[in-house]
Parts: C-alpha cells; sequence; structure tokens
C-alpha cells in the first residue's frame, strides 16, 4: 500500500514537472448555470470550462505559468492540464515514462497514451492530448488498474464535460 501512494505521488509529481506548475491558483471555481448546464469548473485566462459530472469533485488547482486541476470521483483521479505547446507530443509522452521496469506502456497513439505501474499496488494511467492554436490539453485519468475498467463510463461523461476554444 506504501509503495503503491508512493508510485501516485511520483506520477502526480511528474505530471507537475511535465507542465511546470509550482504554486497555487488565484482563479476561481464556479457554480454557476451556464447553457443549461452547471460548471464544475472554469478559469478564463486560459478559456477552460468543465461541466458537472456525477460525483467529481476538485481536489486542487495549481496555476502559475500553466494550468493543472485535479479532481476525484472514489478512487478515480482526472488531472486536467493546459500548457503552451513548446513541446511536441513525443516529447511530453517520453517525460512520463519513468524509466525502465517502473511501467508497462498497454497503448500508445498520435494523441492517447496508456500505461500501468509495475508496482504491487499498480495504478492505470490514460493520458489524453490534444493541441491546438498554441495550447495544449492533457486530460489524464488514474486509478489503481483493477477499479479502472468499471469508471469507463465515468472517464467518457468527464472528458466529454471538457471546452476550450479552439
Amino acid at each position: 500500500m506504501f509503495k503503491g501512494k508512493k508510485m501516485m505521488i511520483c506520477l502526480l509529481s511528474g505530471l507537475m514537472i511535465v507542465t511546470g506548475c509550482s504554486s497555487d491558483s488565484t482563479t476561481k471555481s464556479e457554480q454557476t448555470q451556464a447553457e443549461s448546464e452547471e460548471i464544475l469548473f472554469e478559469n478564463t485566462d486560459v478559456g477552460l470550462k468543465i461541466y458537472e459530472s456525477s460525483n467529481w469533485i476538485i481536489e486542487q488547482e495549481v496555476y502559475v505559468q500553466n494550468l493543472n486541476v485535479t479532481f476525484q470521483n472514489d478512487t478515480l483521479k482526472a488531472i486536467v492540464s493546459v500548457i503552451p505547446s513548446e513541446k511536441t507530443m513525443e516529447q511530453i509522452k517520453k517525460e512520463l515514462q519513468l524509466g525502465d521496469g517502473l511501467i508497462t506502456v498497454l497503448e500508445e497513439k498520435d494523441d492517447y497514451f496508456s500505461f500501468h505501474t509495475n508496482q504491487k499496488e499498480s495504478i492505470r494511467s490514460d493520458l489524453y492530448i490534444e493541441q491546438d492554436q498554441g495550447k495544449t490539453l492533457i486530460v489524464t485519468f488514474m486509478s489503481p488498474l483493477e477499479d479502472f475498467e468499471s469508471y469507463l463510463e465515468e472517464i467518457e461523461e468527464f472528458k466529454g464535460n471538457i471546452k476550450l476554444p479552439k
């Protein structure tokens, strides 16, 4: 259990390093009605809106040069990051590969990267990457490997509720 938590912290730290963030944000989360949908989170600086999805809560928001917001739904975490498109998708994926033997890559495409950690309590992470108009949106879902399949519906709903103007 302790190694699993250390690996989760390592993965979260790795994502924060990739996006270059380091302190708490002063932007606000809003719970207002827009377009007849409740907004779970909004950041006007980057133009990001995330509409309500069942059982998701905001865990933490960090915004200095780049935006990182962590959400939680039971044992499933989602990290939404908006960074400048200075790095290619290949560079981002390469930086997330933690080294020989630490992870097993499950699937890799131009805009998707899936892997799990090789620990006693293995964590599965799926990254969805979208680049457009100088911005890169990275949405990362993480959960214990044995729970991941049960969250596929929640993942798809959450992804569909993310709006970043193009």
